[in-house]
């Protein structure tokens, strides 16, 4: 009961004397949460005293507390008839509007709270939340700051600010809330789960384990903070661990999908790829709904070699997870396989640059269907890729993401990711030879030319890491130091193939370590990936960590080493990228040191210099 209630309550009531004697019932057994009581004791008050403005406060009060939002709404509307200026009753009326989903007739109740009592903070924090509720996140973050300016000391305004701002991806900020209100009330602890939410989403790993720990201390049995820790333990690669806490989140409940599917990610993360595949089958069993465990079993199975089935899941990745990728409809069916006689088929991109070009290796099936059937093939692909498809498959159409004319007909469209598993389902589908891109070939040529001006050697050109460096990926990629083995060699010739960014890393490899990069001058390896096409195929070997610059030296066909994880799905359950025959896969598994994945390659290019 509000503050505003009981003095109303205790006000002298006016001469109705068995009505008075109700509503003094009616608040005893609102103190003590025996809302039933409460409400039929002011009804009855009501029955004799039909404008009894303290009953009908206190009977919307109580009607609120018992989710009876319908019955609220109407007696606070009567007592703002009687009496219009009653802040706590407008309050009321917002939180039942509210709570029935009227969220701009709410956000106007409390906003009327507020203009009557402007230090009213129960009404402020009620409004930022409707202002939540109603995704207008921008207003919400606004009205909950005001909340922490008017009380600082309040834990909940700071603890819900927090979650706003996680709500708006603004993690950093997020964790700064969360803090504040862990400094005002230390023993909350959704404030601890919510914080190492925010740490880890924020790349803080190490941080966000503490503060699950922390949570943990304070609600052993909390699943939110294990799930937290696991997934922190996860990300550090600590996986023996993450192991552990996931398991006993089953052992907590044998019935919790998310636990098994969690469970399986770090058995895979482990290459214990059946054991994976069990839990997420598991996981998939109890929620079929879920995408994410569906997708989550198709990389498993396809890293086990399982194609067929692998592929059929494959469209999981496409689903409501903001993490997962967007569907999108093009043609007026999606194409299966059917003849293409007379029909045009429209392939669009759905992912990274990489993906692109890995799933570019199949379409030279579809233009062959398609030249022998007598349809059409338009291809969408990322702009910087548009000239080196075109000049490589010159029967198909080529265009920009998103480049389709309402008024075109196109008979059929399919994701590029999707193609796979209508041509390569079994790995003897696989071209025994890669180079199904053409780079210019006077570009190629004049930059081998510039190339060879660096002396005698075997001309290596060298990518390390990814552009997207946070924990979750970092243990994938090396640093420039950790291939000092190959630096300041008269048989070997480095040359950079590293697509962001990189001079000041290059520079100081140069300076301190005498590595002697080369680094192709007016060539953007960014943005101009025909360029960055030629200068690949220009190299006797390419060193890549597994990004874009290892599936262009497989699409031209160039010879490459490529380090990452033992059994990675897109090798297919084999010890190499069927996709990429010219490279050569050096996969590590989760716990043995990245440095020995690099002295194998570094022993295979000393062999390739000595035979050069």
């Amino acid at each position: 009961m509000t503050a505003k209630h009981t003095a109303l309550a205790s006000k002298k009531m006016p001469p109705h004397t068995n009505a008075n004697e109700l509503i003094q019932k009616g608040i005893l057994a609102h103190r003590q949460g025996k809302f039933v009581d409460a409400t039929k004791a002011y009804e009855k008050a009501l029955k004799k005293a039909p404008n009894e403005l303290a009953a009908l406060n206190l009977l919307a009060d109580a009607l609120l507390n018992l989710g009876k939002n319908t019955r609220a709404l109407e007696a606070a509307g009567r007592a703002i008839a009687l009496k219009p200026d009653m802040p706590s009753t407008w309050m009321v009326k917002g939180c039942a509007q509210r709570k029935l989903g009227k969220f701009d007739e709410a956000i106007a109740s409390l906003e009327k709270a507020l203009e009557l009592k402007p230090d009213y903070a129960d009404a402020l924090m009620t409004l930022a939340g409707t202002l939540r509720d109603a995704n207008n996140l921008d207003a919400a973050i606004d009205a909950y700051e005001d909340l922490v300016e008017m009380a600082p000391d309040m834990a909940m305004a700071h603890y819900n600010l927090g979650n706003a701002l996680v709500a708006d991806g603004q993690f950093d900020e997020a964790a700064i809330a969360f803090e504040d209100a862990i400094e005002h009330d230390p023993s909350h602890a959704p404030s601890h789960i919510n914080l190492a939410g925010a740490l880890h989403a924020s790349d803080r790993a190490d941080e966000a384990l503490t503060a699950s720990e922390q949570a943990l201390k304070l609600l052993p049995s909390s699943r939110s903070a294990m799930i937290n820790r696991g997934n922190a333990l996860k990300t550090l690669v600590r996986f023996d661990e993450a192991e552990e806490q996931y398991r006993t989140l089953i052992a907590n409940d044998k019935n919790d999908a998310t636990a098994h599917d969690l469970l399986g990610t770090v058995l895979q993360g482990q290459a214990q790829l059946e054991e994976a595949i069990a839990e997420y089958r598991t996981a998939i069993k109890l929620d079929s709904r879920e995408s994410l465990f569906r997708g989550d079993l198709a990389t498993a199975l396809l890293a086990n070699g399982s194609l067929r089935e692998g592929w059929d899941l494959y469209d999981a990745r496409f689903g409501s997870n903001d993490d997962l990728v967007r569907r999108r409809k093009v043609g007026l069916a999606t194409w299966q396989g059917e003849s293409l006689a007379g029909k045009t088929l429209y392939i669009w991109r759905e992912q990274g640059v990489g993906d692109d070009l890995r799933f570019a290796s199949c379409f030279a099936d579809v233009i062959d269907r398609a030249k022998a059937e007598g349809g059409k093939v338009i291809i969408e692909t990322d702009p910087r890729l548009m000239t080196l498809y075109a000049r490589s498959f010159p029967f198909a159409e080529i265009r920009a993401e998103g480049d389709v004319k309402s008024e075109e007909d196109i008979h059929f469209d399919i994701p590029a990711g999707s193609l796979p598993g209508l041509f390569r389902l079994e790995i003897s589908q696989f071209p025994p030879k890669g180079g199904y891109l053409r780079p210019k070939q006077e570009q190629v040529e004049r930059l081998r030319e510039e190339i060879e001006g660096l002396g005698s050697g075997l001309k290596v050109g060298i990518a390390w890491r990814s552009r997207n460096m946070a924990a979750t990926r970092r243990r994938f990629y090396t640093d420039l130091s950790e291939w000092k083995d190959l630096f300041g060699r008269r048989d070997i010739q480095l040359i950079n193939l590293q697509y962001d960014t990189a001079d000041a890393e290059i520079e100081e490899a140069n300076a301190e370590l005498g590595a002697n990069i080369y680094r192709v001058q007016g060539l953007d390896l960014m943005n101009d990936l025909d360029g960055a096409a030629a200068l690949t195929a220009a190299m006797d070997v390419v060193i890549s960590a597994p990004i874009s610059v290892s599936e262009i030296a497989g699409a031209v066909g160039c010879r490459c080493f490529t380090y990452g994880p033992h059994r990675h799905p897109m090798c297919l359950g084999t010890d190499h990228l069927p996709w990429h025959p010219e490279t050569t896969w050096i996969g590590g598994m989760w716990n043995a040191p990245l440095q020995q994945s690099v002295d194998k390659i570094v022993q295979e290019i000393n062999h390739l210099a000595a035979i050069d």
